[in-house]
């Protein structure tokens, strides 16, 4: 059955609050007392033909999806209503949208974030008038989005990852690669984006590497990774003389390993 596009989003708020065990606050008590009062699927149907805002697909990495809808919940907030100020916003030179060439310029390097689509209804007027000043509306509102929701690279303390490197396709026990990438698809970011942090803290001297021992007669897999060249290259000086004994890679693995909480000895599937 279909409703209107504000009133689906504050029942989604409501049934989100209900599901985490509070109480919904009483503006979305109020929308699910008009779902229930007698005609009101008919009143929505109305609604719905009456309603000409026109839908924005926005394209944006699940983590932060997820992350922009769990907070205008709990904020009681429609995603709708934040678009149109953020319209509002770039419209008198308040807000700015980021730098699109760098950003297409991160986006061309695999990031291991999927995409995924989230949609809203900003007023038509302002979609128009975003859409003249020859920046894409669905940038302005995704951004603004991530800015409102302080989410991605609005976030406290966010720093843009580094560029992925050429391919790296160390050998190892199978089962150790697949929890290594669950986790990371957990994190929602790629393995090698915590290598890279591996390195940053071997080179600092905040990090010392155990040589990773795999169990005998294991399973062996490759696990492809692409970190950053840069620091690859650096630590494969350093080694020489702090660490002899370990490859870069080793250096790299030791460290994600111990960051997900992974044995190296422990091979057993999940």
């Amino acid at each position: 059955m279909p409703t209107s596009p504000d009133l689906r989003t504050q029942l989604q708020a409501a049934a989100t609050r209900l599901r985490a065990g509070g109480e919904p606050a009483p503006d979305l008590a109020e929308y699910v007392r008009k779902v229930l009062l007698p005609g009101g699927w008919k009143e929505l149907r109305a609604t719905d033909k009456e309603s000409s805002e026109p839908n924005l697909t926005i394209r944006i990495a699940r983590q932060y999806r997820d992350a922009v809808v769990a907070a205008a919940a709990d904020q009681v907030v429609t995603l709708t209503s934040v678009v149109n100020e953020g319209y509002k916003k770039f419209l008198a030179g308040e807000f700015k949208t980021r730098d699109r060439e760098k950003v297409r310029g991160q986006e061309r390097r695999p990031t291991g974030e999927q995409k995924v689509n989230l949609n809203v209804t900003p007023n038509a007027a302002l979609l128009a008038q975003v859409r003249d000043s020859g920046v894409l509306p669905m940038h302005v509102a995704g951004d603004y989005l991530m800015h409102y929701f302080k989410v991605g690279p609005y976030a406290p303390g966010y720093t843009e990852p580094l560029p992925s490197g050429s391919d790296r396709n160390p050998t190892m026990p199978r089962a150790l690669r697949d929890k290594i990438r669950d986790r990371a698809a957990e994190l929602g970011h790629p393995v090698h984006q915590d290598m890279n942090e591996g390195f940053q803290k071997y080179l600092a001297g905040e990090f010392t590497p155990a040589v990773p021992e795999w169990p005998k007669n294991a399973e062996m897999a490759i696990l492809k990774v692409r970190p950053n060249n840069d620091l690859f290259d650096q630590v494969k000086v350093a080694a020489r003389s702090k660490s002899p004994e370990l490859r870069p890679i080793q250096i790299g693995l030791a460290y994600v390993m111990e960051k997900y909480g992974i044995d190296p000895t422990d091979t057993a599937a999940e």
